[in-house]
């Protein structure tokens, strides 16, 4: 089984996301018999797309531009599972992988004629028979989770098709970088490695799993006083930078005023 691991991560190799994803691989290659590529997108040579759609008519199939993502493209098509990695960054993927998953445009057709599920539904069809499963990992800093990924779940039910993907989304992320945390954060790649071996022998994660990764690893004001410490600010600390912001909007011909 070939699993690419696509680390949308800018902090590369110390990403806090990377350690979960890492704790999941390691429970797949003790179930299953995988081949594993990592692509560490911040290392890449990867431009925005253009939208020119060259890719759909004078250059069929390929994009104009001549970097790495033709590569990672091939990777992905001729994979299993793909795995991406990624912090939540504010509501969405971080920039540099939203460019390489915006770039997978020559892999789907222009046309909608006859494609019925598109025409109502919006979207295009993909143009190649290899598939492969996608797996989304992901960490952010809030406690709970369910809105915050709502941007990420309707964007891959477009591409993927609508819950056509495994999710493992994931709060309090920044704990991993906490040494004080250490032994609770623990528990959880427990968890993700017992996932990632339960995935490896049936491509399904068990319910129990899938609630003890996703089980809060701190009590929600401990969390939030913890968090808001972690910053080393207070909101008065940004007061004289915020005051300097209201006046240079009131020169723009709008006023607006501090929240606080």
């Amino acid at each position: 089984m070939k699993v690419l691991i696509i680390n949308g991560s800018p902090r590369g190799e110390k990403s806090n996301t990377m350690r979960m994803t890492n704790a999941f691989i390691e429970g797949m290659a003790s179930s299953a018999d995988i081949e594993t590529e990592t692509v560490t997108v911040k290392n890449l040579k990867a431009e925005p797309c253009l939208g020119c759609f060259c890719c759909w008519s004078k250059t069929p199939g390929r994009c104009v531009i001549n970097d790495d993502v033709r590569d990672v493209t091939l990777k992905m098509l001729s994979s299993d599972v793909v795995i991406y990695s990624f912090p939540l960054f504010y509501y969405s993927v971080p920039s540099k992988l939203k460019a390489l998953i915006e770039r997978q445009l020559p892999t789907v057709a222009p046309f909608m004629e006859g494609q019925r599920d598109y025409l109502v539904n919006g979207g295009h069809p993909p143009r190649f028979t290899a598939s492969y499963k996608t797996i989304l990992i992901s960490t952010c800093g809030f406690y709970p989770t369910d809105k915050s990924y709502d941007a990420i779940r309707a964007q891959f039910d477009m591409i993927c098709g609508e819950k056509n993907y495994l999710e493992i989304f994931l709060g309090e992320g920044e704990l991993f970088s906490r040494p004080v945390a250490q032994r609770r954060c623990d528990k959880r790649l427990e968890a993700m490695k017992k996932a990632g071996e339960e995935y490896g022998r049936s491509g399904v994660i068990d319910d129990e799993t899938y609630k003890e990764i996703c089980s809060h690893i701190y009590p929600p004001a401990m969390y939030a006083h913890m968090a808001d410490a972690g910053w080393g600010v207070t909101m008065e600390d940004f007061r004289e930078s915020d005051l300097r912001t209201v006046e240079e909007v009131g020169k723009l011909g709008k006023k607006i005023d501090l929240i606080y």
